[in-house]
């Protein structure tokens, strides 16, 4: 190229390579290799190949043109216009509008720097049609030559939208452009513009319009509007609220045809609504009818707003129109339904309420039947039992003894199934209540198993206990209602064991704690025994009342079915459980679980006694559940006995032989004489052969045992009085009460023949048995027969204790008390010990009698036993 001819040449990257003489005087600069081009002019390009720049406050043109290796940039200094070029390029810049050409013979493209950013290219590519072309979504490619042939062949407009799929995003953008014919082709000129926003947002209105289109299709809703002009208003609706009116396409706009077809109850009402909106602009909202040009009566519903305009006039309103027409045939549908429906549902109320009335006067006849059979039968029943009771306690030969405790058998059974047909009433009516009362675990199981022990070895069945120790455990519960379920279970346990079928009888009863908190512990309790079993069927009805096992199963083994119904009920009270399983001809499993709160308080800690045990042989499990006891109540030192060793030397009063060895216990009987106060536990099966074998050993069997058991053998043996039971009254056994009562000691001839006891029995059997019960106590009482003459008898005496029956005709022992504890108050008197003799004492009549003042109850049947313990609590004789 001519050196006059000012030109720059430069590599692909845009170093400078040479610079003609005629742009160096241009420029009037000498150094330029080595420089990039961008940094001698700061280059704003147009096209690809044009570009501006400038260099000391000079503008150029910069025409760029390949070359081999590189690029030759033509210069031209831009000497006019350049304020109007200046503005055409910051507006071009800041207006984000991107610059193209299109060389429609060479098919070349040239983009700008602003049109490759807006599409997202890289500055430094170079782009060809075809690429370009492959950029656009597939469904917009033909776009491009369908409008530019059409702009080139025809003029129309160059003017579309497409879309670029670029880094996983769609994009929108708007391309405008025109041709122009010049001597090196003809062109076509535009410009490029991301227009996403736009159409996203055309497209989300578009969508909105359309799906409110379809809506109003589908609820076949009418529109309607009006506009002011002037002072008229212009009336047009679409033609879905044509239809509903069944009117002619001409007829839309038309308000008259409209009002015509108004029901002639509704139209003042209607017409005066619509226009109170279109004069105050409140909203239109109105429930009419139409009677159409067929005659048919159509019900629609019409709302609308009015709009204002921007002088705060109104000046039109927007409604739609809903034909309610079906929906109103169904509401009277629904309406006559609702009124059969409610006549029969009045009908089937009074039906249920005549049969509610007569189902809760059964129940109440029911209760009250209970209720009377219960006082009626406990009556002679309480006289019968207490008569046994006493003939229990005289001397009596082998066949009257056995006659008696058959017929106290009997009455006591009888007395059983009354308390169980009263708790499934009181259940089912509600009215049980569960008291909470201090307890210990360990008198609760020593209780259950002192009842059945006598009865087991009696039947030969194998008892055993395995409790946890917890002597220190303070429960708060229904201590009395949890024994009553041990109870049930066991003496069914006892009950279906006992059978000639079962090869071997054995039961054992296991106890477990578990620590649910600081306020509560669950207690679980399980007896398993070898028995009769059940089947699958069996368990699913066992605690429906009046079930058994088998038909015949009250035949064989007795029973009336309710005790473990009354169990279930009494444990869903406690918020427990009952858990059973059991095969037929294997034996069942009743697990109890109960959940029980915690004595809180901080208790004293005893100091625990020390104790030898001394271990001849290997320890079986039964012997080792005894070690385990003993370790819980005292300090026990554990002695090994084997080869004669030296026992040890500590010297304590409580000395324990645990074996399970008889020939290994011979060999250290010479070693045991010399231990003060042995006591012996082994199996069942050795207690004869080690007791003949040392006579002065006190020898008993490992099972069944309990913690306060053992720790009332141990205690007993040091103290020599083994068991024998120290009390001032003591009736427990038939040979002390034949050793204590002779024939001289008769009511008549009592000891002490002093009337201070009081009773108030209505009952003459009752007081018989109660008089004779206190002689053989050596006490004597006055008889009132209801509460008004005990009333009298108190005023009138000096009594130290009153017995009081609770009913009783004219006045009861409720109100007796009432009476006495207010003369008390009034006189300063100290009170006189009242204990109440009742029936089966619940947690209600407990809480009655204590709120009247009323000391402690004597439940009937009244045995001696029982009246002898009130005696010891309440009464003191006089010297």
């Amino acid at each position: 190229m001519d050196s006059n001819t000012p030109h720059i040449i430069t590599d692909l990257n845009l170093q400078i390579r040479f610079v003609s003489q005629a742009a160096a005087e241009l420029l009037n600069k000498k150094k330029f290799t080595g420089l990039n081009l961008k940094e001698l002019f700061e280059v704003e390009s147009i096209t690809d190949d044009l570009s501006i720049g400038s260099n000391q406050s000079h503008r150029f043109i910069l025409d760029r043109h390949n070359c081999q290796d590189g690029y030759c940039f033509l210069l031209q200094e831009q000497k006019n216009n350049t304020e109007h070029l200046d503005f055409l390029v910051d507006a071009i810049s800041s207006s984000s509008i991107g610059i193209w050409r299109y060389n429609i013979e060479t098919r070349m493209i040239y983009l700008s720097d602003i049109s490759k950013r807006i599409l997202g290219i890289n500055p430094n590519i170079k782009l060809t049609w075809r690429k370009l072309l492959s950029l656009v979504h597939c469904d917009d490619r033909a776009l491009f030559p369908l409008f530019f042939e059409n702009h080139v062949q025809f003029g129309v407009p160059l003017q579309f939208e497409f879309r670029l799929k670029l880094s996983g995003q769609q994009s929108w953008f708007g391309l405008k452009g025109s041709c122009i014919n010049k001597s090196s082709g003809q062109w076509i000129n535009g410009t490029i513009q991301d227009c996403t926003v736009e159409k996203t947002t055309v497209i989300a209105l578009n969508d909105a319009d359309e799906s409110k289109q379809l809506a109003i299709e589908a609820g076949k809703i009418g529109t309607w509007r009006a506009t002011k002009s002037g002072n008229q208003w212009l009336w047009k609706w679409d033609m879905l609220a044509n239809t509903i009116f069944k009117l002619s396409p001409e007829d839309i706009g038309d308000l008259n045809k409209w009002v015509e077809l108004l029901h002639p109850e509704d139209k003042p009402r209607v017409q005066a609504a619509l226009e109170d909106s279109l004069r105050t602009g409140v909203e239109f909202k109105q429930h009419y009818r139409s009677i159409l040009k067929s005659g048919e009566v159509i019900y629609v519903f019409a709302q609308g707003r009015v709009g204002k305009n921007y002088k705060g006039e109104y000046c039109r309103i927007d409604g739609v129109c809903v034909d309610q027409t079906e929906i109103h045939t169904t509401q009277l549908a629904l309406k006559k339904l609702n009124s059969e429906l409610e006549t029969r549902v009045n009908d089937r109320t009074a039906e249920l309420h005549n049969t509610l009335q007569k189902a809760e006067q059964a129940n109440r006849i029911k209760s009250e039947f209970l209720s009377m059979i219960s006082h009626e039968l406990r009556t002679p029943l309480n006289g019968i039992i207490g008569a046994l009771d006493l003939l229990s306690h005289s001397p009596l030969s082998s066949e009257p003894k056995d006659l008696v405790e058959t017929a106290s058998t009997s009455a006591n059974h009888l007395i059983t199934i009354l308390n169980d047909l009263l708790d499934l009433n009181k259940i089912e009516a509600g009215k049980l209540e569960l008291e909470t009362v201090k307890f210990n675990l360990s008198t609760v199981i020593s209780n259950l198993v002192n009842t059945f022990s006598a009865t087991a070895k009696e039947k030969g069945i194998e008892l055993n206990i395995f409790e946890t120790p917890a002597d220190s455990l303070i429960l708060k519960g229904d201590e009395s209602r949890f024994l009553q379920i041990l109870l049930n279970i066991l003496s069914n346990a006892v009950k279906f064991t006992h059978c000639d079928s079962v090869p071997i009888k054995k039961i054992n009863v296991e106890m477990h704690i578990n620590k649910l908190n600081i306020y509560q512990s669950e207690i679980s309790v399980s007896v398993s025994d070898t028995g009769v079993g059940m089947s699958s069927d069996t368990i699913q009805k066992l605690f429906t009342p009046f079930t058994q096992a088998e038909k015949s199963t009250t035949r064989k083994f007795g029973g009336t079915g309710l005790g473990l119904s009354i169990c279930g009920k009494l444990i869903d009270l406690m918020g427990g459980k009952i858990c059973v399983e059991s095969k037929l001809g294997v034996g069942s499993k009743f697990t109890v679980t109960a959940p029980f709160w915690l004595e809180l308080t901080e208790n004293e800690i005893e100091d625990k006694s020390p104790l030898n045990c001394y271990i001849v042989g290997k320890l079986s499990d039964k012997n080792q559940h005894i070690l385990t006891l003993l370790q819980s109540a005292f300090h026990t030192n554990i002695v090994n006995l084997e080869n004669k060793q030296i026992i040890s030397s500590v010297d304590v009063s409580h000395n324990v032989v645990l074996t399970n060895d008889l020939d290994m216990f011979l060999d250290h009987i010479e070693i045991l004489c010399a231990i003060n106060k042995v006591i012996v536990y082994s199996d069942r099966s050795l207690v004869e052969l080690i007791a003949l074998s040392a006579p002065f050993l006190a020898v008993f069997a490992n099972q069944p045992i309990t913690l306060k058991l053992l720790e009332k053998q141990i205690n007993a043996q040091q103290k020599d009085q083994l068991l024998i039971e120290d009390f001032s009254l003591d009736f427990d056994s038939d040979d002390s009460i034949e050793a204590s009562v002779s024939e001289e000691d008769s009511p008549q001839t009592a000891e002490y023949d002093i009337h201070d006891i009081l009773l108030v029995e209505d009952n003459p059997f009752n007081q018989k048995l109660i008089k004779s019960q206190l002689a053989k106590l050596g006490l004597s009482c006055d008889v009132a027969n209801n509460g008004a003459e005990g009333f009298n008898f108190w005023h009138s005496g000096t009594y130290k204790l009153i017995l009081t029956d609770c009913h009783m005709p004219k006045v009861d022992g409720y109100e007796m008390t009432k009476q006495i504890r207010t003369e008390e108050a009034k006189t300063d008197q100290p009170p006189v010990p009242i204990i109440a003799v009742t029936g089966a004492v619940m947690q209600g009549e407990r809480d009655l009698c204590s709120s009247i003042g009323m000391n402690d109850f004597l439940c009937k049947p009244i045995r001696l036993n029982d009246i002898k313990s009130i005696m010891e609590r309440w009464y003191e004789h006089s010297t």
